[in-house]
């Protein structure tokens, strides 16, 4: 099945590089490229993409993270991998509350952009290795934080398992390494990833990453009972 992809990028430059990087790859096809925030939105509707690839620092009314929340607040949704830069904390973080699926830095793109791609279609979170320790260390609080706590409330559920793939996915591993690291299938490992989101209201795998860091689970066998 091919993989129908968006790119929305307010430099054309960049939406060309992208766009050379994927003629190569025989399931993806670019059916529709955007400047704007509104451009990406009617691109969007019109063509019915399974992924967009989205650019954070967009200019205009609406930037890429409202851009993101809409799209994702649609009917039949596609999944949104935000494409973005070392000096975009704040934009992560919002992106990653909007529902991106994950984080490509654009440096990477060569190297990892189809594969970025195809994870984000199969609903498999990707965080750009470079990117996941920033992105994770932006929600940590202090373990007394209320954050903290209502973090841990919320994990309160999950099981061992479910917890240590949520913690390597917040190291920035993929389901595939996942796997090969634990001796599971990569399918457990999804499963694992589903179950866990559903229980603690994680709309991503990235964001069940964030919930579980922000419990500091690390700090509870130190505390006093």
């Amino acid at each position: 099945m091919q993989i129908r992809v968006v790119m929305v990028d307010d430099e054309t430059l960049v939406l060309d590089s992208l766009e050379r990087i994927l003629d190569r790859e025989k399931d993806i096809t670019v059916v529709g490229t955007a400047r704007t925030g509104p451009e990406a939105l009617q691109m969007v509707r019109r063509a019915r993409p399974n992924v967009v690839l989205m650019d954070l620092r967009l200019t205009g009314e609406m930037d890429g993270v409202e851009t993101t929340r809409r799209l994702r607040n649609s009917v039949n949704p596609p999944a949104v991998l935000a494409v973005t830069s070392f000096d975009t904390d704040v934009y992560m973080r919002g992106a990653l509350d909007a529902g991106a699926t994950g984080f490509l830095l654009k440096n990477d793109a060569t190297d990892s952009l189809a594969t970025a791609i195809r994870m984000a279609y199969q609903g498999d979170p990707m965080i750009s290795p470079a990117l996941t320790s920033r992105l994770i260390a932006s929600y940590i609080a202090p373990q007394t934080d209320p954050v903290c706590d209502a973090a841990r409330r919320r994990v309160q559920g999950l099981s061992p398992r479910e917890i240590q793939v949520a913690q390597m996915v917040g190291e920035g591993r993929t389901y595939d390494e996942i796997a090969h690291h634990l001796f599971i299938s990569a399918s457990t490992v999804k499963s694992a990833i589903g179950r866990a989101m559903s229980k603690v209201g994680a709309d991503s795998g990235a964001q069940l990453a964030v919930v579980v860091a922000q419990a500091r689970l690390d700090l509870l066998d130190g505390e006093p009972s």
